[in-house]
This record gives C-alpha cells, sequence and structure tokens, in this order.
C-alpha cells in the first residue's frame, strides 16, 4: 500500500514538474543588430530581466539579436506597425518619420559619456509626443559609441585632413561636417569602408572604437585620432499600441528599467572599447589623443547654422543639452 501511494505521488509530482510555466500576460518581441556578448545585447537583456522581476512575470521583453527579426529600418517599421514589438535602433533611422531625431547627429552634441547620459531625461521629455505621433513609445537612448578618425595617415589638428578624401555615411549633415574641415566628402555605404580604403577610394573614414577592432579596420586604416565629434546613439522604443496595453505600474517598472539599462550600458561599452583598441594597439595601430577640440569645434560650427534651422526644435534641444551640467 505505502509502495502504491509513493507511486501515486511520484506520478503527481511529475504531472506538476512537466506543466508549462504560466505565460506572461504581455510579450514583446525586441529586436537587435548585433550578437549575443555584444554590450547593447547585454543591456537588452539587464532590461528584459528587470521588466520580468519588476511585473511577477507579467510583462515579458524576448531579445533577438543579430538582425533576426529584420535589419534596423525594417525592425523600425515593424515596430510602427507592431508586428515587432520593440527594439534599439540607431537614432538617424528614425528621421524619415521624426526629423527632430536628427539634432543628434551634429557636431559635438555631447562633451562625453556622462554628459550623453544625463541628456537623455531631456531629450525623452523633448522627443516622446513626436514620437508617440508616428505609433513609437521612446523609452530612451544609449550610446553605440562616439565616432573616432581612422586613416591610414597621423591626424592630430584639423589641418591635417584638407584636401583628403574622408568616407562618411550617407547624410548631408555629416558630408557638410567634413567639407567644413577641409576634406572632400565621399559617400560610401558601410561595407565597403574596408576595401575603399585598401584601395586608396578614400584615405579616412568615422566609427566606432570597438568597429575598429571587430572589422580589423586598422589593417587599412593604422592611425587612430579619438576625436568623439559625434555621438552614435541607441533609440529605445516599443510599439504605441504596446505600451497601451499595460498597466500605469507596469509602465513605471518597464521605464525605470530601460533607463537604468541605459545608464549601465556606458561602463560596459567603455570596457569593451577600451579592450578592443589595447588589441589593435598590439596589432599595430597608434592611438592619438587631440589635446585641444576646440579648432575642429570651431570650424564644424557652421554645419549648426545650415542644418538646425531644418531640423524641428533643434536650437532648442541644443541649447537644453549644453545647459546642463
Amino acid at each position: 500500500m505505502k509502495h502504491m501511494i509513493k507511486i501515486a505521488l511520484a506520478g503527481i509530482a511529475l504531472g506538476f514538474a512537466s506543466l508549462p510555466a504560466l505565460a506572461a500576460d504581455f510579450t514583446a518581441r525586441f529586436s537587435l543588430d548585433v550578437p549575443e556578448g555584444h554590450p547593447k545585447y547585454l543591456a537588452a537583456q539587464q532590461f528584459a530581466e528587470a521588466v520580468s522581476k519588476g511585473t511577477n512575470g507579467a510583462v515579458e521583453i524576448k531579445v533577438f539579436g543579430n538582425g533576426l527579426l529584420g535589419g534596423e529600418a525594417e525592425s523600425a517599421e515593424g515596430i510602427r506597425l507592431g508586428s515587432v514589438q520593440g527594439g534599439i535602433i540607431t537614432s538617424s533611422v528614425f528621421a524619415t518619420w521624426i526629423p527632430d531625431v536628427q539634432v543628434l547627429d551634429l557636431p559635438f552634441l555631447f562633451r562625453d559619456d556622462a554628459h550623453a547620459v544625463a541628456a537623455n531625461p531631456l531629450l525623452i521629455e523633448r522627443l516622446s509626443p513626436q514620437f508617440s505621433e508616428q505609433s513609437f513609445h521612446l523609452l530612451g537612448f544609449s550610446i553605440n559609441g562616439a565616432r573616432q578618425l581612422m586613416s591610414s595617415f597621423p591626424v592630430k589638428v584639423p589641418e591635417d585632413v584638407k584636401g583628403k578624401k574622408m568616407r562618411v555615411i550617407q547624410s548631408p549633415v555629416h558630408a557638410a561636417l567634413w567639407q567644413a574641415v577641409g576634406a572632400n566628402p565621399v559617400p560610401i555605404p558601410a561595407a565597403e569602408v574596408y576595401n575603399s580604403m585598401q584601395t586608396k577610394v578614400v584615405d579616412l573614414f568615422d566609427n566606432t572604437a570597438t568597429n575598429y577592432q571587430a572589422l580589423r579596420f586598422y589593417e587599412v586604416a593604422p592611425h587612430y585620432t579619438n576625436l568623439s565629434h559625434v555621438f552614435a546613439m541607441g533609440t529605445w522604443v516599443l510599439g504605441d499600441a504596446f505600451w497601451k496595453k499595460l498597466s500605469a505600474e507596469q509602465q513605471a517598472v518597464v521605464s525605470a528599467a530601460a533607463l537604468k539599462a541605459q545608464s549601465d550600458l556606458v561602463a560596459v561599452q567603455a570596457a569593451q572599447d577600451k579592450k578592443a583598441l589595447s588589441e589593435t594597439v598590439a596589432a599595430g595601430a597608434t592611438i592619438y589623443e587631440v589635446a585641444d577640440k576646440q579648432p575642429w569645434i570651431d570650424l564644424m560650427k557652421p554645419v549648426y547654422d545650415k542644418f538646425a534651422p531644418s531640423i524641428p526644435n533643434a536650437e532648442g534641444t541644443v541649447e537644453a543639452i549644453r545647459a546642463l551640467p
């Protein structure tokens, strides 16, 4: 009899063990263009775990890396239409829907990483209404990395790039930046940068520290100048329709988790950048620090005068950011 009871109890226990976990009330597919282990992916994981914990499992953020849900533009369109519920998308991708976001491409907008983090709440406040009008809910911004100069020759002062062929992203603002300094901008897709340097179609370009190592740019551009003239910003968004399904308490948890992950990402990204640069130095690259950025700032200032009037609310946003301590 006791043996039969044990078998029955074991069967009941096995039955409970095999029951599926309770499903979340709300599930968001969250799109990234980077692989697992990348700082941005780790930040998204941190965000997802905090949301799950803070809502007792009611809200689930499922992170998809490596562009599995589509490229950045495709993912942004999916979020807007509801086939994807969220993601971290480079800010410039949203310019078609939200022209205001182009303010983030203006040169020397942020003094450093800490300044960019401090500006995050201000940017959320100023840009959220415009994102909402286009069916996005803005959770904030994180630093993908500051753009640095990578070249086939040493660059220390603006005069060093005068007359040189500068690869730029396909953006009028970025082309204007380098025309202002005296370089000859050449718009080239990202996938063609390495070959364009190798074949001397261009003499220099700008990109982030991690990409300098990961994409082996140091092989064709052994000189790296730490200028940080433009910060590449990741935009954290959820679909507005998904956001409105959440309770006020759940929304508060999601917002707080996003802000924390965005802030924490800075140290992780900085550590990876430092490691990446040390590896390029070991491979023969030379790193230069810019002792005085003011000449670069002065030369690029006319870009504000040219583009700020065409970017909605740019002047007010720039003034507010610069006023931050």
